[in-house]
């Protein structure tokens, strides 16, 4: 474009420099068709991340994480002004969703996390990879949630086997181990071996080990108040 410019400033004539405009253009459009690809490719990326939920990493935060259908998302609409959607079969929740709170006049955000499965790290989707990325990145509280009933679909021994495999993730942040579905399962009529192994994490984390039914309301405020008081 410059070159053209400082061609049509020694242009002798009117119609030399309409001549000039004309093949500069039509080089112009050329270029940018040649880049129509990478322009559409750009466009696609915009998209995507218009879509992604606005996370400050400022603020003070809390993940939820589990396995899939072990209650994250009702506990997200429990704890924040959120609406997420919930139903009762796994992978709902395909993407990072961002609720938020007060506590002590202070805002927290409240991120549900989809649901993560007991695999190696090379063999997660894109999906598992959007909850792993906020484990590992985020200075937050972490979730972790645990269905005592079972009616998620996974035994409690294979969600203790995926607490062990990520809990690298999260190393040195504050933990509370969140013992879901009371309402289906009480704590006092688990085994004492089960009991124990969800103990064992506790004890061997420095985390929390606190019991709550989404259906109704126990222990969500007292979930609540220690997760952010530990952070």
């Amino acid at each position: 474009a410059k070159d053209y410019v400082r061609m049509m400033k020694y242009a002798d004539s009117l119609y030399r420099c309409k001549t000039l405009k004309r093949t500069s253009l039509g080089r112009m459009c050329t270029v940018i068709k040649k880049l129509n690809a990478s322009f559409g490719y750009l466009e696609e990326v915009r998209k995507h991340l218009a879509r992604l939920p606005t996370i400050d990493p400022t603020t003070r935060t809390l993940i939820i994480t589990g396995f899939p259908n072990v209650g994250k998302s009702s506990l997200m609409n429990n704890l924040t002004s959120a609406k997420v959607d919930v139903q009762p079969y796994p992978f709902t929740t395909q993407s990072l969703f961002v609720g938020h709170t007060i506590y002590k006049y202070v805002p927290w955000q409240v991120i549900d996390t989809p649901g993560l499965l007991d695999h190696p790290l090379e063999q997660r989707n894109t999906i598992e990879m959007q909850a792993v990325t906020a484990l590992a990145h985020l200075n937050a509280c972490i979730l972790y949630l645990i269905d005592i009933s079972e009616t998620c679909g996974y035994f409690l021994d294979q969600q203790i086997a995926l607490f062990n495999s990520i809990k690298p993730l999260f190393k040195n942040k504050p933990l509370v181990v969140v013992i879901s579905k009371t309402d289906l399962k009480k704590w006092d009529d688990l085994s004492p071996e089960s009991k124990q192994k969800i103990e064992d994490i506790g004890k061997e984390h420095n985390a929390y080990v606190i019991s709550m039914s989404n259906k109704n309301g126990e222990g969500i405020t007292d979930l609540k108040h220690k997760a952010c008081d530990i952070l």
